[in-house]
């Protein structure tokens, strides 16, 4: 039987977000680690962007989520770059496929830009690092690295109005499920520090 998602109101989630916000406050904007394994630097942002596929609230609907973080692998003065998408999709769990559809490709609003994006891998490994970089909201979430440039991540910066497009037959559309000051701030302080 496939795992279900857990069936948190939204208020519930914005909470626990604030909450996780707020003592993360405490933690620097930018982590930088040392992969003991593969031997390369993985920067990153400590707040990543949380995304529902829903506008309207409803506690008693469940609904999908995207969380969205950048990071950076330096591997011997190679940089590479990428967005991590810890992705909680209801149709990937009703179903026996491996990989949610539709995140094969994908497509990013930002201040009017839009970029399209391929997935790169489905785990850690293919992106070269031995361990998760960013927590998920649901341990049955499922991780996605796509490589991008760091303009990429310089548009997420900036961009007032950040939408997410899946591909497929049946394409969803995500959008920031509220103002996330702390995840804007975090992601502009990894761009100013991977820039120095």
């Amino acid at each position: 039987m496939p795992a279900r998602i857990p069936r948190l109101s939204t208020a519930i989630l914005i909470a626990v977000v604030s909450i996780l916000s707020a003592c993360a406050a405490a933690n620097p904007a930018v982590v930088e680690k040392l992969d003991d394994v593969t031997a390369v630097t993985v920067t990153r942002s400590r707040t990543p962007f949380i995304m529902s596929s829903d506008t309207l609230f409803d506690p008693k609907t469940p609904r999908d989520y995207v969380q969205i973080g950048a990071i950076e692998v330096n591997r011997m003065g190679t940089l590479k770059y990428y967005l991590w998408l810890g992705i909680s999709d209801l149709d990937h769990y009703a179903s026996v496929d491996r990989h949610p559809g539709g995140y094969e490709s994908i497509v990013f609003t930002a201040g009017g830009e839009e970029f399209p994006l391929d997935v790169h891998g489905w785990t850690q490994e293919a992106i070269g690092i031995s361990e998760p970089v960013y927590k998920k909201l649901f341990s049955s979430s499922v991780d996605a690295y796509y490589e991008v440039t760091l303009e990429h991540i310089q548009l997420l910066t900036a961009a007032d109005g950040i939408k997410l497009r899946t591909s497929g037959p049946s394409p969803k559309e995500f959008i920031l499920l509220y103002r996330q000051n702390t995840a804007r701030d975090d992601l502009t302080e990894f761009v100013m520090t991977v820039l120095q």
